[in-house]
């Protein structure tokens, strides 16, 4: 009875890392950000609370509005419901777009990639470029991607 018990609970083991399921929680460990979404459970419009269930409480550099988690390079700003309205992923943050923007890629590739952008700001020394249609702004600095910020798509 108990050896039919360790051959039945190895082969579940074996099927539950080879279903969709399994694959679909490798792939969330690749940190693929979606635009006008978010990344995992960090996503847009999710409550405070369960950004904390998440990801722990924030560091205590946070104030107001704004959540930060700089170790892992997150932070987002809050609505006055305490739902988040901006997610902001750093450049040490270690992940992608959807569409395959990387950290430390220049404007021309991510241009290639999005297409021209809805709006282009210059900011003391950076630039951030503005997909509002797809929820997705890109600053450069030194003429790279170091933040990808994340909000609800506007039509």
């Amino acid at each position: 009875m108990l050896r039919f018990f360790r051959v039945y609970l190895c082969t579940m083991i074996v099927l539950l890392l080879w279903t969709p399921t399994g694959r679909a929680s490798a792939q969330r460990t690749q940190q693929t950000i979606q635009e006008g979404v978010g990344w995992d459970r960090f996503i847009v419009g999710a409550s405070m609370n369960s950004l904390i269930d998440a990801l722990g409480f924030p560091d205590k550099s946070s104030y107001g509005r704004l959540m930060r988690w700089d170790k892992v390079g997150l932070n987002c700003l809050l609505n006055d419901k305490d739902e988040a309205i901006e997610l902001r992923f750093e450049k040490h943050f270690k992940g992608v777009t959807g569409s395959g923007v990387k950290f430390g890629m220049s404007p021309d590739r991510v241009r290639k990639i999005y297409g021209d952008a809805g709006t282009m700001e210059w900011r003391g020394g950076g630039v951030k470029l503005i997909w509002p249609s797809r929820g997705i702004l890109i600053w450069f600095h030194d003429n790279t991607v170091y933040q990808v910020v994340i909000f609800r798509p506007q039509t």
